[in-house]
């Protein structure tokens, strides 16, 4: 397993309001995450930091996971502890009301690999027949995509292209996606909206499948291809290689 990620500011947006974090704790498990700040001049790299911070400070004390139950609890249980710290440094600090984030990640263990979704930053996975989308955009526009009320390229310039559902930090109740996935994937992508936003599908899946790049290069090709579509937005980017036929260049 190797891994690589960077993220990038953009060419419009002042502050990066996006956090991530890859770890390897000493079961040998590895957690990667990514979080999109919300609510802009609200602190939402604040937010965003916090659930890295809960998550990552979690993760490294983590027991061995032995059972499904556990891992959906730790996970249950670390979210919610991070959306009520959002959810209190809001009300104590007036510069931080309306502050959120979302989050998505992977979290690889010895009884399997467990992803994870609150918000519409995303994970895919590239299996033996393609690039495939694992996680539920929490939005407006994929619930109007999922009604029929709209089609994919209304939704590209919908009024309501960034409106969440769902978000860490803004409710106290909130949904959260937990799926265990066939841990015989070749690449895991964890991205932020500043990614899949912008460049189609199929240009990540060239990029990420591309046997001429190292993965370092993968990853900062896929900023590139968002920079070159504007650069509209904060992007983040986590590539995982689980291929077993190393070299990767």
């Amino acid at each position: 397993m190797k891994v690589f990620a960077n993220s990038d500011v953009g060419l419009v947006r002042k502050v990066n309001e996006d956090d991530y974090c890859v770890f390897q704790n000493n079961n040998q498990d590895w957690l990667a995450v990514v979080c999109d700040g919300i609510g802009g001049n609200a602190a939402g790299e604040i937010a965003s930091h916090i659930v890295i911070s809960v998550l990552r400070d979690a993760f490294l004390q983590a027991p061995v996971f032995q059972k499904d139950v556990q891992v959906n609890q730790w996970l249950h249980k670390n979210l919610n502890k991070a959306n009520d710290k959002i959810f209190s440094e809001s009300i104590e600090h007036e510069e931080y009301k309306g502050m959120g984030t979302t989050c998505v990640g992977i979290l690889i263990t010895k009884i399997g690999s467990y992803i994870f979704n609150v918000g519409d930053s995303r994970i895919y996975a590239d299996y033996s027949d393609g690039l495939i989308q694992m996680s539920e955009d929490h939005s407006v526009i994929a619930q109007l995509l999922r009604e029929g009320k709209i089609t994919i390229e209304q939704a590209k310039t919908h009024l309501q292209k960034n409106t969440l559902t769902n978000a860490l930090g803004i409710w106290h109740l909130f949904r959260i996606d937990i799926n265990k996935i066939q841990s015989n994937y070749k690449y895991v992508l964890v991205c932020s909206d500043g990614l899949h936003g912008y460049v189609e599908h199929k240009v990540i899946q060239n990029i990420v499948e591309s046997e001429k790049y190292s993965l370092q290069d993968k990853v900062n090709s896929l900023i590139l291809e968002a920079r070159l579509a504007g650069g509209l937005d904060n992007c983040t980017v986590i590539l995982f290689d689980n291929r077993l036929d190393e070299p990767y260049d």
